[in-house]
């Protein structure tokens, strides 16, 4: 079935590639000592300074809780490396691309891309992993392929994700009855921020479990069809919920665009809310997106880290930041959504 740019913009939210790697001459990150893991960092950041000078090193031991959210929410780093005394991570000038440093693995590199393209995200994070393979002597045996802490990434050290918002398939019990056939065929649905994760606002991440006996090639490619395969169910799905149950559904997107845009307060809480039901009303073609990327830069920048640093609120009150926020979605939000009469 032929998808819609329109379409695959509603479904697919972003592409991840990620690599573990290891350095040979230390033990993996669990058995470091502070010096060791130290080291590991100052050899990375050598390597990646001569690279590329854009890179920004947040050391964990020292950013503040509120910048360490914000690069959670960003998906530039993981929970466990934030939790993780002597990582760090190096981010990107153009915040795409972040290498962490001693999660599970000595360096953790990854690449996110919005939109739906794994060979795209593929090309720019390998040309980064070989430039660092130039430099570092990772662990790698010719039989086995890269090692790494947990064996389910020995081989390619890769999992290429895509974000994908399946309303359709979530509301139908379709994606529940699909896990079974997914894992068998080595791929894994979690939550948006990954392993250990729930799904927030029909919001999942799909990625292979398999690094080990496929190539790189066969991984991006497997990953490309069941993304499309998901999206031909979500699209037969959509139809359906429009069919039986358009009114409805169309009244409940409608009033939350309303409550969103004639507010004075706005709690987090209502906010994620709405704008789940916006989403919706996109997917279901009650409200139009004239440009989605600035609509989905829209929705990061709302997320609370971010939306505390963007607006000079870190130490303002949980008031203070509802009633700047129902401001700034009420002046924002008509511009990025039109209802679709």
């Amino acid at each position: 079935m032929e998808h819609s740019p329109e379409f695959i913009a509603t479904t697919v939210v972003s592409t991840r590639i990620r690599l573990a790697r290891n350095l040979r001459a230390y033990p993996f990150p669990v058995k470091l000592k502070r010096a060791q893991a130290e080291e590991i960092v100052r050899i990375v950041r050598g390597a990646l300074s001569e690279i590329d000078d854009g890179f920004v090193e947040y050391d964990m031991w020292n950013t503040d809780a509120q910048q360490i959210r914000l690069l959670q929410e960003q998906h530039l780093i993981s929970p466990a490396l934030a939790a993780r005394q002597g990582g760090a991570a190096f981010v990107s000038a153009d915040r795409h691309v972040s290498v962490m440093v001693n999660e599970e693995d000595h360096l953790r590199e990854q690449y996110i891309l919005k939109g739906f393209n794994p060979y795209r995200a593929y090309e720019r994070m390998n040309g980064l992993d070989d430039a660092l393979q130039c430099r570092l002597d990772f662990a790698y045996d010719k039989r086995l392929g890269y090692l790494t802490a947990c064996p389910s990434n020995v081989g390619t050290g890769m999992r290429a994700s895509v974000l994908l918002f399946l309303p359709g398939l979530e509301r139908s019990n379709v994606l529940k009855n699909l896990l079974p056939s997914l894992k068998a065929s080595g791929m894994t649905v979690r939550g948006m921020f990954g392993e250990g994760t729930a799904a927030e606002g029909f919001s999942y991440q799909v990625s292979n479990e398999r690094t080990i006996g496929m190539s790189e090639k066969e991984i991006l490619d497997q990953t490309m069809q069941i993304t499309m395969k998901l999206c031909d169910l979500e699209l037969r799905e959509r139809e359906k919920m429009r069919a039986s149950d358009k009114i409805a559904l169309k009244d409940g997107c409608l009033r939350a665009y309303g409550l969103l845009t004639n507010c004075a307060v706005l709690p987090l809480k209502e906010l994620t809310e709405g704008m789940v039901k916006i989403k919706l009303g996109l997917a279901l073609g009650f409200f139009n997106a004239p440009n989605a990327e600035a609509f989905n830069d829209f929705l990061e920048d709302m997320r609370p880290a971010s939306f505390r640093l963007e607006n000079g609120l870190q130490g303002a009150s949980e008031r203070e930041c509802d009633l700047q926020r129902a401001e700034i979605v009420h002046r924002v939000l008509p511009e990025l959504i039109v209802r679709v009469e």
